[in-house]
């Protein structure tokens, strides 16, 4: 099975918390699976990606000024409903890749 990925930012794509929008389409992410995702931090923190049922996501961040790419699995994480990120700083940028 071939997927094309799309990419998504926190709303607004200054960075920290929030709803995430396609970064193209600018809508809300929204019933879908997560197969990447990126991210570059300013302070240690746990960033969490969220659902309608809770968190479906928990990285810690043990270190200040950290960047770091997650891949996961063919089948990804399966996000029902609005997903939203926490724990990042305003600084920081996070990006989900999905499809």
């Amino acid at each position: 099975m071939t997927t094309t990925l799309k990419i998504a930012q926190v709303e607004g794509g200054a960075g920290g918390n929030g709803l995430l929008v396609d970064t193209v389409a600018s809508v809300t992410l929204a019933d879908t699976r997560i197969r990447l995702y990126t991210y570059a931090v300013t302070v240690a923190s746990e960033l969490v990606i969220a659902d309608e049922n809770g968190p479906v996501i928990k990285q810690p961040v043990l270190a200040a000024n950290t960047v770091d790419n997650v891949y996961i699995g063919d089948d990804g994480v399966r996000c029902k409903g609005k997903v939203s990120v926490a724990g990042s700083s305003n600084a920081g940028k996070i990006y989900v890749y999905y499809g």
